[in-house]
């Protein structure tokens, strides 16, 4: 609730209970990830395709929603853009108790300056898949040393970047895995990056009108 842009919150189960009664209660958040990191004192220590021997009866699960959810959006408005991939930035949590650390976000180029306001109107719609950008413009402002390294899935950036392309980043729902390392909490489980839970609520439904 603290940090809604890297964490903007869906959905959050009942103690032990592994169906999001919300976003998708006929799904198994045990089973129905494509692939997960298991950490243990803020260290990985696998990644599995299901969790079921990981998973205890004092477990919380909380689903945060994806900045590719507005990618359909921007599309639909015919705003062109590429994304880059996701970052450790320099931008710092707000901490809560023993959590803290860095914000991870995700870079999109985009074609112009219109194209550029109408990405903040369209996702700062939807707050839940982390709403408006957090920065625009040199990424060395928030920490990243070179734009065409991601630290996370790098995809393929295709040609560089072009003069007329603006730079405009999201906070990443991969923040709270930095942020498990940073705290070394005694036990979380997460998606792997790029390995995301498709829920049944559509984006628009998440939007604000």
């Amino acid at each position: 609730m603290r940090n809604p842009q890297p964490c903007g919150l869906i959905d959050v189960t009942e103690v032990g209970d592994p169906h999001p009664k919300f976003a998708a209660p006929e799904a198994d958040l045990r089973t129905d990830v494509p692939r997960y990191r298991v950490f243990k004192n803020g260290e990985c220590i696998d990644e599995p395709t299901d969790v079921i021997k990981y998973w205890r009866d004092d477990l919380v699960a909380f689903l945060m929603g994806c900045s590719g959810s507005f990618d359909w959006a921007l599309q639909a408005a015919n705003v062109q853009f590429r994304v880059i991939g996701s970052y450790k930035s320099s931008i710092q949590c707000v901490p809560a108790g023993r959590f803290h650390g860095p914000m991870v976000i995700s870079c999109r180029l985009i074609k112009n300056g219109h194209d550029a306001v109408r990405a903040v109107q369209i996702s700062s719609r939807m707050p839940l898949t982390h709403g408006p950008p957090v920065h625009i413009g040199n990424p060395s402002d928030v920490g990243i040393r070179d734009l065409y390294h991601p630290d996370f899935y790098p995809l393929d950036p295709g040609a560089p970047q072009k003069p007329d392309e603006i730079a405009m980043y999201w906070g990443c729902g991969i923040t709270p895995q930095t942020v498990a390392i940073e705290s070394k909490i005694p036990f979380m489980i997460t998606h792997k990056g790029g390995h995301m839970f498709y829920t049944d609520r559509l984006s628009e439904e998440l939007a604000v009108l």
